[in-house]
């Protein structure tokens, strides 16, 4: 399960980066001609992607015969990516000695937990110095005691169709608006003079970034930052979501205004730039109306008047091509096993039959694994009362890594001779052997390598072949 985890963590990564590149590339050509907001968005295609380092499944039905005739004749391609087991699959614990090279899974498991650790001390890192930050200007924030500011504000909730509460605040400790808080939001405010033009377009810039859900943007960008702590192209994608959030609101709040209008906010900006004479707006789950790292780029976006496309229909296609990547279709029967033909007409062969139950275990139906099993290992298996049932091992998760046939006579002899093939009277041409490699896990942070051997029998060449056994 690790070893699947961190592959697929690292195959997002790699995709993630190459998605990261071609949005670069593009907003150097074809996005220029999309707004700020489209630029700012379609960075959610690649955080939705980079989120979730596995794929959905979808289970569709079909036929048996066309599950059967489409079945790939390599086992391994089948099932080496990983299978779950019901309660039913019970095997003895005999763990397995590994000699030779060390096993790559155990590479694995010492990435993870690497991974684990850096990424828990980067959001750590990250959300301690966000409650220090929040507690610290605790301190300096009091109830903004100006009628007229306060009738400002409440003009603009009413203006903006703003209906969540939002408080307004000033804050001795700081030297330029910010937005704090994804649930007490608070907008604060310094105790500097501003005039109300000024003023306006401050407390609109802040109330804009609550309305486009900036604060929540920041928490996945923040999630996906520490999640990806090795990869260098989400420190250029944090660098671009975080300029791109002040142009897409600065485009927001400006977007049905005149050039008089555009100069007042830019004077505004520059003003509130001017007096910014601290590092608060470093934190990440923060907004603030400055960032004179970018200033110029927002300059001249508000003074371009040339209509931009808004880019609906090519976003709307982009986010439904990253949510079909992340779905990983199965097609499965649902046929009960009691059908142990090809689509030939041909009795199926016993290594297939031990597939099918592994696929039966997979899909978590008892009834078809039932079927492929013989009546006497059946009650032994699911029989009330069985003394099998004691000291068992449940295998929760199993990862199977090959599937072969004994070659050894030992086994065939030992069913033979003392097994129940002594009791049942089959011979040795009805008698298979196959040896199943494989790894298991009882829960994340315990791994087993074992091997079993799984016993096929028929009585005889036109008999359908069944599991009557396995074991070490």
């Amino acid at each position: 399960m690790i070893e699947i985890f961190m592959k697929n963590l690292l195959k997002t990564s790699l995709t993630g980066s190459i998605i990261i590149i071609l949005i670069l590339i593009l907003r150097k050509t074809l996005f220029k001609r999309y707004t700020s907001a489209f630029n700012y968005y379609i960075w959610l295609a690649v955080i939705l992607k980079m989120i979730m380092p596995f794929k959905i499944p979808i289970y569709i039905p079909e036929k048996i015969s066309n599950t059967f005739q489409h079945a790939p004749n390599n086992v391994k391609t089948i099932i080496d990516s990983g299978i779950s087991l019901n309660e039913s699959m019970k095997i003895k614990n005999s763990p397995n000695i590994i000699t030779g090279s060390y096993p790559m899974e155990n590479y694995f498991t010492i990435l993870f937990y690497i991974w684990l650790i850096v990424s828990v001390i980067f959001l750590a890192y990250y959300i301690i110095s966000y409650i220090i930050f929040n507690n610290k200007i605790k301190h300096f924030t009091y109830d903004v005691p100006d009628s007229e500011i306060r009738n400002i504000y409440s003009e603009l909730l009413v203006e903006m169709n703003i209906k969540r509460k939002i408080s307004l605040k000033f804050c001795r400790g700081i030297s330029t608006p910010l937005g704090i808080g994804i649930f007490n939001s608070c907008i604060l405010i310094p105790s500097v003079l501003y005039n109300t033009q000024e003023l306006k377009y401050i407390l609109k810039h802040e109330l804009m970034h609550y309305k486009k859900y900036d604060m929540m943007y920041k928490l996945l960008v923040l999630i996906i930052s520490s999640m990806h702590w090795f990869n260098p192209m989400v420190y250029v994608m944090c660098r671009e979501i975080n300029k791109d959030c002040e142009l897409s609101c600065d485009e927001a709040v400006l977007e049905k205004s005149d050039m008089e209008e555009r100069k007042l906010y830019a004077s505004a900006l520059v003003n509130s730039i001017r007096l910014n004479k601290n590092n608060t707006l470093k934190q990440n789950l923060i907004t603030g109306f400055n960032n004179k790292n970018i200033l110029k780029g927002r300059l001249k976006n508000m003074f371009n008047l040339k209509k931009r496309k808004k880019g609906v229909l090519i976003g709307i296609l982009v986010v439904m091509v990253i949510i079909v990547s992340l779905i990983s279709v199965n097609i499965f029967s649902k046929d009960d096993g009691s059908d142990k033909i090809n689509t030939k007409g041909q009795l199926l062969q016993p290594k297939k039959v031990v597939e099918n139950y592994i696929k039966y275990l997979n899909q978590n139906d008892k009834k078809a694994q039932k079927n492929l099993v013989t009546k006497d290992y059946a009650s032994i298996i699911w029989g009330k009362g069985s003394k099998d049932t004691k000291n068992i091992k449940y295998i929760n998760y199993i990862k199977i890594k090959s599937i072969s046939e004994e070659t050894n006579p030992f086994q065939k002899k030992s069913y033979l001779e003392n097994g129940r093939g002594r009791r049942n009277g089959a011979t040795e041409e009805n008698v298979k052997i196959y040896k199943i490699e494989y790894i298991s896990v009882d829960w994340v942070f315990h791994r087993d390598k074992e091997t079993k051997w799984f016993t096929v029998i028929r009585k005889d060449k036109n008999s359908t072949w069944l599991i009557d056994g396995w074991g070490e």
